[in-house]
Formats: structure tokens, C-alpha cells, sequence
């Protein structure tokens, strides 16, 4: 049973000109239903636009909520928050759409709209028992915003792909999503997300009456989301630039995916995915521009599949160990016909299982590699050194230019089986 919180009905830090939803009926004290009141408000400012206020309280919305153009639906927060700050705060308590993960969004945005300051969270969705539910919010039309936003325990957390869209913004994001973090799709002019962070692990420090003991359920959690989760899931989009934004514990951290719509370019900084299976999986990208990673970091592996044409960029980056890898030991598995482009970025940790994995393995396209560091060690003391070569390039591999790079540790550095053109200078060994 949920704690009562009556929110308070005078709104001193409601911008001016604020609808407040408990002057239209919402009690905003975690019982009954509040789904009513806060969509009479939103309605109210469909005619000109504004804002409608949320003051600190528990709503409990057991339908789902439509946010007209123009208008702002908000809470309290100012800037992320914590999942450990629930009983402060403004807090959707999302109860719709439970089982049946094609139904209604929980909060649907369109042109101009925005879901600001707010927590989300799905009080029957339990760690031991994960149901299904439909997008916690879906965006669509033009410039629509997600802005100081958490969401708890979400199955799915941010749409902003099943219909057109452009111009999203996606700022101050904390997402506990278990299958899919944030969905990019049908983007015509440049989506931007900013400081997402996508971590189921926040669930778990849900204070009481919230939840209890969940701090036992870790593993069940983490198991669950290295099976199912994936944390930017990109298929058309035009110039999407991503900056300061993480996922932990998915089964893929970034999948660029081919849709009906088309493929993807992305413009990726200052982010990463970590304690997964597979960082970033390539299925296929624009042939032009593709994507490009850029001081990223990443503790599991990338792969680009057959299928690929485009470019995949890399500078400054790095790769540490692989995690629960079925097929490979391989920090990069390269095919397709495009080219891979690495510049200073680092492998450590490579083929920890001792299976004779090779680091890059570069079976298709192009590869263009300089400034690069191979670390072969498998532990911090320098002891245990990497068994397996640090290069593979492949029968399929067409051209490589290995230039100014250094391969430390294991017993062979490159094997090249390549039957183009490869040049390789400069390179050294210690």
C-alpha cells in the first residue's frame, strides 16, 4: 500500500499562467484514479498552449494521458533525479496497458509538446514476475521534448520512432527500461538526446512503501536485462546526435537496425555501454555518412553484420573484456562492405575465456587503423598475457591500411589471410 501524499493545492513555483491539475480534481495522494482531472487540464490548454502544473504529490493515472501541441505537462524536478526520491517530488503512478505491450502509450506527445520534471512508476510491475506494457511516452509530429525526466521500472521507455517525427529532444533522462530504452525511427531532421541514462539497476533503490528487498533481486534484474534489453534501438534517422548518454546490463547498448523508413546516421559522444553482451550491433547504416563513435567507452564488443554498407567510425574510443559472449571472444567482428575507421582507441581484455579469440576479427569491407593500442594483458599485475593474435584480416577483407599502431602481449600480432590491398606501417610491438 502506498503512503498518502495530498498534494498541495497552492503552486508557488508554477510558472505564471500555469494550469493546476488540483484545481481540476486531481487529489495527487497515490489512490483512486487521477487520469480525469490532469487530461481535463491538458485539454484546457490545448487552445493557446501553456503549461499545466503538477504540484509534488503521487498521481495515480490508470488510463494513459494525451499532451495536445503546445502544451507542457510538469512537475516539480529541475534537473534529474534519483528513483530514491519518490516519496518527494511529483510522481506518475502508471497503472495501463499491463500484459499487452501494443496497447496505448502511458503519455503520447505531439508537435511542440513536453513531459518535464516528473517520475514515472509502474507499481505492479515486479522484478519476479516482468510483465509486458506499452511505451511509457511516444512522440510524434516535430520538436516534441522529454526533459528531467525518470522512469523507473518501464518495459519500454521512450518511442520516438513508431511515428514521423523530427527534431526530438531528449534531456536529463533516467531510464530502468527492460526491453527497450529508447526507439529512433522514422526521423527526417536531427533527433537529439543528452545525459540518458539507461540503468535498470535504479529500480532497486526505490525507497518504501515503493518496494522493499529489491536490493536481493539484483541478479534476477541484471540476467533479465542481458537477455532482452536493448538501450538505443536506431533505424532512420537523419544526423541523430547522441551526447553523455549510457547504457548498463542490456543485451545490445546501441542496435542500428534497417527500417521500411530507411537506415540511420548518428553522431555519438562522451557515451557507452558497459556490463553486456554486445555494445553495438550494426545490421545496416546509411551507405554516405553511417555512424561515427567519438571518446566513447565500451566493456563488451561491437559487431557489424553482412548486410552493412556504410561508415563506421571510431576515434579515442575504448574496449575492456567481453562479457557473456555466445560466439565470440572478439572485441569487433567486422563484415559487410563498409568501411571501419579506428583512430587512437584502445582493446583490453580480449579473449578472456582463452579460446584463441582474436581481437578484431575483420572478415569483409575495408578496415583503416592508426594510433591504436593493443593492451595484451588479461590483469592489471601484467602477468597473465593475451594467447590469441591481436588482428585477423580476413579472405573477404578487401583493403586495410594498418598504420602507426602498437600490439602488446599476445603471440601473434596480425594474421593477415586478405587477398586486396594491405598496407601496414609503422606499427610496433612490446
Amino acid at each position: 500500500m502506498l503512503a498518502a501524499f495530498t498534494a498541495s493545492s497552492p503552486a508557488s513555483a508554477a510558472p505564471v499562467s500555469a494550469l493546476n491539475v488540483i484545481d481540476r480534481g486531481a487529489r495527487g495522494d497515490g489512490t483512486g484514479d487521477d487520469t480525469a482531472a490532469i487530461q481535463k487540464a491538458l485539454d484546457a490548454a490545448a487552445e493557446k498552449g501553456g503549461v499545466v502544473w503538477l504540484p509534488a504529490g503521487r498521481y495515480a493515472v490508470r488510463g494513459t494521458l494525451s499532451v495536445p501541441e503546445g502544451v507542457t505537462l510538469e512537475g516539480v524536478w529541475r534537473g534529474i533525479h534519483s528513483t530514491s526520491q519518490l516519496d518527494k517530488g511529483t510522481t506518475l503512478l502508471a497503472y495501463a496497458g499491463r500484459g499487452n505491450e501494443n496497447a496505448m502509450p502511458f503519455i503520447s506527445l505531439k508537435s511542440g509538446s513536453a513531459l518535464k520534471g516528473v517520475s514515472i512508476f509502474y507499481p505492479e510491475q515486479q522484478i519476479t514476475d516482468i510483465r509486458p506494457y506499452p511505451w511509457t511516452i511516444q512522440g510524434k509530429g516535430q520538436l516534441f521534448s522529454v526533459i528531467d525526466v525518470t522512469v523507473v521500472n518501464p518495459y519500454n521507455g521512450i518511442d520516438c520512432g513508431t511515428y514521423w517525427n523530427n527534431c526530438h529532444s531528449l534531456r536529463n533522462v533516467l531510464l530502468g527500461a527492460v526491453n527497450i530504452g529508447v526507439y529512433v525511427d522514422q526521423c527526417t531532421d536531427v533527433g537529439r538526446m543528452e545525459n540518458v541514462h539507461i540503468h535498470p539497476i535504479y529500480w532497486m533503490f526505490i525507497p518504501k512503501p515503493f518496494g522493499e528487498g529489491l536490493d536481493k533481486q539484483s541478479d534476477a534484474l541484471m540476467n533479465y536485462c542481458r537477455a532482452h534489453l536493448v538501450g538505443f534501438l536506431i533505424g532512420r534517422t537523419d544526423w541523430e546526435y547522441i551526447s553523455n548518454s549510457f547504457v548498463i546490463w542490456a543485451r545490445v547498448g546501441f542496435h542500428f537496425v534497417k527500417r521500411p523508413s530507411g537506415t540511420a546516421n548518428a553522431l555519438i559522444t562522451q557515451s557507452g555501454s558497459d556490463l553486456g553482451p554486445l555494445a553495438i550491433k550494426v545490421d545496416e547504416l546509411q551507405w554516405h555518412c553511417g555512424v561515427a563513435f567519438e571518446n566513447c567507452q565500451f566493456m563488451c564488443g561491437l559487431e557489424i553484420g553482412p548486410d552493412n554498407t556504410g561508415p563506421v567510425k571510431l576515434t579515442n574510443c575504448g574496449f575492456f573484456w567481453t562479457q557473456s559472449r555466445v560466439s565470440s571472444g572478439s572485441q569487433l567482428i567486422l563484415e559487410g562492405q563498409g568501411t571501419v575507421t579506428l583512430i587512437a582507441t584502445q582493446f583490453a581484455r580480449w579473449d578472456k575465456a582463452g579460446k584463441g579469440d582474436y581481437c578484431i576479427d575483420a572478415r569483409a569491407g575495408s578496415l583503416l587503423m592508426h594510433g591504436c593500442d593493443f593492451m595484451g594483458f588479461n590483469d592489471e599485475n601484467r602477468k597473465e598475457r593475451t594467447k590469441s593474435p591481436h588482428l585477423r584480416l580476413g579472405k573477404g577483407l578487401s583493403s586495410a591500411a594498418i598504420v602507426g599502431n602498437r600490439f602488446e602481449g599476445g603471440e601473434s600480432r596480425i594474421l593477415n589471410e586478405s587477398k586486396g590491398d594491405v598496407q601496414m606501417v609503422a606499427n610496433v610491438s612490446s
